[in-house]
């Protein structure tokens, strides 16, 4: 294979291989502020959760107290009634008991709805408190992960760079040159392969005369559709 050929491949995997960290590296941020947002979503929603259980809690304890003595003073109010002299203060008394139970009856009423509505509220707090635990934990473990992983990609990217310097010193500046345009202009991907008379890197297929100078070896050639520079190995 000609020394030039040669030199590009490795040229190219150099920046493959930094390509790849680079977008590694990139993509972190994201990926811990994804975790992040989704642990904040469900402290955010349990401090709610909590607010209004406790609400409702406060709520349901002046409902039992108030409760308590309207029953009170319905027991007191039936005690009159073996006591009433006349017609007027029966019916006073009547009156009085009637709305002491219509009192106390709601008061029951809002009681058992208010209780499913905490019962279920403390529920959903203890469900939200064990996930927020979990994604702590989880966030923790990524942000760890993730550190050691940015750091040993950062110190593996600093190695490849230097070594891309060392390995572009031995290509000819003209060739250099030709490499890096059609690098920048399709997608980090300079050169590539040729199977079967089919280009790898825009699968259109070469002019057969062409084809056959690349099997050769001889030369540098250039795809004529995406100018990618062509190798071909011996099982080609």
């Amino acid at each position: 294979m000609l020394q030039e050929v040669e030199q590009l491949i490795e040229l190219q995997k150099l920046d493959n291989r930094i390509a790849e960290l680079e977008t590694k590296v990139s993509q972190v941020p994201g990926f811990l502020k994804d975790v992040r947002n989704e642990f904040e979503s469900v402290s955010t929603e349990c401090e709610t959760v909590k607010t209004k259980h406790l609400a409702d809690t406060e709520v349901l304890r002046k409902l039992t107290k108030e409760c308590a003595e309207n029953k009170a003073l319905l027991d007191k109010a039936q005690s009159k009634l073996p006591n009433v002299k006349n017609n007027k203060e029966y019916e006073a008394v009547l009156k009085e008991l009637d709305i002491l139970k219509k009192n106390v009856n709601e008061g029951e009423y809002r009681i058992l709805e208010l209780q499913d509505t905490v019962n279920a509220s403390q529920k959903k707090v203890e469900e939200l408190e064990t996930k927020e635990i979990e994604l702590k934990a989880s966030l923790e473990e990524k942000e760890t992960q993730k550190s050691e992983e940015d750091s040993e990609a950062n110190t593996e990217l600093t190695e490849l760079k230097t070594k891309r310097e060392e390995a572009q010193t031995v290509v000819k500046k003209s060739i250099i040159s030709k490499y890096e345009r059609v690098r920048h202009a399709r997608n980090n991907l300079a050169i590539v392969r040729v199977t079967d008379e089919i280009c790898t890197g825009c699968y259109i297929k070469v002019p057969p005369q062409l084809y056959v100078e690349v099997k050769k070896g001889k030369a540098l050639h250039q795809c004529p559709n995406c100018q990618r520079f062509l190798y071909a190995l011996n099982d080609d």
